[in-house]
């Protein structure tokens, strides 16, 4: 980390990611899947600091990690006092990636996109550690509990974050995946291990190879015309009301980047390729589609075939990464995608 002086917090008056592996369920309680750290070196030595940073708003920290937390980030839950008003649960997460705080911050001004974020900073303790404190939502990740509604939301939430980026000018390259790798990854793969339907995913593969140039060409020729929120799916939402109801508030904005907003779509349907049955005949990319009409936001009519080829590129990742994709039914929806879309194309 650079040195550098302490920076003056910004505090004004007024959440975590889970990933998801697909095909398996989803908690409907996010604190399910944490552990309490009683004696964190990181946390004792920058939680005084972080406190003095936050005009001793901020009460002492519980901090804890999840079950699927990497590295040496810090996720804690706290009480904010503002003399203005009663105290209000948040959590405080260092350090946070510069683009989800970044995010966080800039979407402050909309009360229906984001947790409202009551102190953060780019600097704690002399380094470059970028910081948030925000509120802590009571409900969710949205799941089951919502009975359905919880894609409703998901979608409405979406589109009020893409019309609120839309007046964001476009910076940075989009998202770009080297697929003749990940096509050879996921052959040797096939060939190697004991998957499911072997020979299928054999000649899938085989005909997605021969379409690989073409989709590549179309989707790389994609409008480039909006931001992405990068990983959306129901554990980066959550609520202020009780189930069934919203709105829906979005997690997590590390991967966000400029893009089509396909990739969300299709990256939110994939989660539940092998459990359809949980969407009750809704079409995500379509109702994300819809939405964006309806908020006066651009539709390309070309979406359906960026769609298709986005689909086709994802379920041709599956057998590459196994260790993350490798649950058998989503495996095997992955498989029934690819067939589709290569008959389709």
């Amino acid at each position: 980390m650079d040195h550098k002086p302490d920076a003056e917090p910004k505090v004004s008056p007024g959440a975590m990611s889970s990933p998801i592996v697909p095909g398996q369920g989803l908690s409907s309680q996010r604190d399910t899947s944490t552990t309490p750290l009683h004696e964190s070196p990181f946390g004792a030595a920058l939680e005084p600091v972080l406190r003095q940073v936050c005009e001793d708003r901020l009460s002492a920290i519980n901090w804890f990690r999840t079950d699927w937390q990497r590295g040496g980030a810090l996720t804690g839950y706290a009480t904010w006092h503002d003399p203005a008003g009663p105290p209000v649960p948040v959590v405080a997460k260092l350090p946070v990636p510069p683009c989800e705080r970044q995010w966080l911050t800039r979407l402050q001004r909309h009360e229906d996109i984001t947790p409202r974020v009551y102190a953060e900073g780019e600097a704690l303790g002399g380094y470059d550690m970028a910081w948030v404190v925000m509120e802590r939502l009571p409900h969710g990740p949205l799941g089951h509990a919502w009975n359905g509604a919880e894609f409703d939301l998901i979608v409405q939430a979406i589109g009020r974050f893409y019309l609120a980026a839309s007046h964001v000018p476009l910076e940075g390259e989009p998202v770009h995946k080297d697929y003749e790798k990940i096509f050879k990854a996921a052959r040797e793969n096939i060939r190697q291990r004991d998957v499911t339907n072997g020979q299928r995913w054999t000649q899938a593969l085989k005909a997605a190879h021969r379409k690989l140039s073409d989709w590549l060409r179309v989707w790389n020729r994609r409008p480039i015309d909006g931001w992405c929120h990068g990983d959306l799916h129901p554990a980066n939402a959550m609520t202020r009301a009780a189930p069934p109801h919203g709105p829906s508030l979005l997690l997590d904005f590390a991967q966000t980047h400029v893009g089509h907003w396909v990739e969300d779509a299709v990256y939110l349907e994939h989660v539940f390729w092998a459990r359809r049955q949980r969407l009750g005949g809704r079409k995500l990319c379509s109702l994300i589609a819809h939405e964006r009409k309806r908020l006066g936001l651009s539709v390309d009519p070309d979406w359906p075939r960026y769609a298709g080829i986005k689909r086709a590129l994802l379920a041709m990742s599956v057998p590459a990464n196994l260790t993350l994709d490798g649950d058998p039914l989503h495996v095997q929806a992955a498989l029934e995608v690819l067939e589709t879309e290569v008959a389709h194309a």
